[in-house]
């Protein structure tokens, strides 16, 4: 009996990934996005260690298959689907451990939920630290600003920032957000309490020594993005945080993400989102859609092709602008993600249409080859 009662918890797990998102998108344009959230990891009907749902006795397990009395709300999942559910289930669930056994996903494909998985005691509410996932949404933002047309991409920093007019002065927005700018990596400047985004970035520009000549080399790092944050606030007259709500956040269903709570006038733009999995999946699905999230277009479809390409003149194919390049062919990347110092781990498929999301915060060395190995399985079935 105790092997039945198992065997029906997996089985109800891996059927609630099918259900629908709503709203549907619009009927006029099929591009657009749906209002995305994992509602199968809100926490709701779930135990407080595990995914499974609560014991049987628990619960109604009509209520599972069948609403409002009527049938049919079971998935409509061939054999081969059902298979790669269950073997995303059991990737899982065996390397639970990787990820300190707290960890939620989400696999997304047009306006279904292809597959969700929930363990440990986070629910898709809980704000986390995202770390350099931020990347991509400061990335976002500063493409929205382009397309107004109050700045490009090739516009040089000093342009807008006095301090840079030195051996900076050539560094450019593309360069600052593909990591070839040759601004160092970290700086002590970044977390404190006592100083402005302005005063942050003016003492990077006057205090610090280039790493290399722009645009001749590569190398990850954060601070750029600060750079690039700091000369948004000089065009639109505004603090960083309502320029990313009145562009980004409030569009995306993000009003409650903030930058930096513990020092907010000195935001770090590249690694300081606190926000929840939902919060983040919204921003995920605008990039998946092109653009569009819920039927309302955030940036041109053009922008976001430009956000997946090569920025780096192929001195590093691998940085697009706030993301990662992963299986390029001829040039073009199929698929591209966000990585984090937490672990958390965002992607999108191009060439197969879905996206992922792996939500935690056991870090990125305990996680990052487990992370690329489900990836590459959730690449192989679907």
């Amino acid at each position: 009996m105790k092997q039945l009662f198992t065997l029906v918890f997996v089985l109800l797990a891996v059927f609630s990934c099918g259900q629908k998102n709503t709203p549907q998108p619009l009927p006029d344009d099929p591009n657009d996005g749906i209002d995305t959230g994992c509602k199968t990891c809100a926490g709701s009907g779930f135990s407080e260690l595990d995914s499974t749902p609560i014991p049987i006795a628990d619960r109604d397990i009509r209520s599972i298959f069948f609403q409002d009395g009527e049938a049919g709300n079971l998935p409509n999942l061939s054999p081969y689907k059902y298979r790669n559910r269950l073997d995303f289930y059991n990737f899982l669930k065996s390397h639970a451990k990787d990820y300190d056994n707290d960890l939620m996903v989400y696999i997304g494909r047009r306006d279904t939920t292809e597959f969700c998985f929930r363990q440990g005691k986070y629910n898709a509410d809980t704000k986390l630290s995202i770390m350099s996932a931020s990347k991509a949404v400061t990335a976002a933002v500063i493409m929205s600003i382009v397309e107004s047309g109050k700045l490009t991409l090739d516009d040089k920093v000093s342009k807008y920032i006095p301090s840079f007019n030195n051996e900076k002065k050539e560094i450019t927005i593309r360069q600052l957000l593909s990591h070839t700018s040759g601004i160092v990596v970290e700086s002590r400047f970044d977390s404190r309490r006592d100083l402005t985004l302005a005063q942050n970035i003016d003492s990077i520009a006057v205090r610090t020594q280039l790493l290399f000549t722009p645009g001749k080399q590569a190398l990850y790092g954060s601070v750029s993005y600060g750079v690039a944050a700091r000369v948004a606030e000089v065009i639109e007259k505004k603090t960083w945080a309502q320029i990313f709500q009145e562009r980004i956040g409030s569009k995306c269903g993000m009003k409650d993400v903030v930058y930096s709570p513990e020092h907010p006038l000195n935001p770090e733009p590249g690694y300081g989102i606190i926000c929840s999995m939902n919060e983040y999946l919204r921003f995920l699905t605008m990039i998946y859609n092109k653009g569009t999230y819920n039927g309302v277009r955030i940036l041109k479809a053009e922008s976001i092709a430009i956000m997946e390409q090569d920025n780096t003149n192929k001195v590093d194919p691998t940085y697009g602008l706030g993301l990662f390049r992963y299986e390029i062919q001829n040039g073009v990347s199929t698929e591209v993600a966000c990585l984090s110092a937490r672990g958390v781990h965002a992607w999108v498929n191009r060439s197969k249409n879905y996206y992922g999301l792996i939500f935690t915060q056991a870090g990125f060395e305990k996680t990052i080859l487990t992370n690329l190995a489900f990836r590459d399985l959730v690449r192989r079935k679907l």
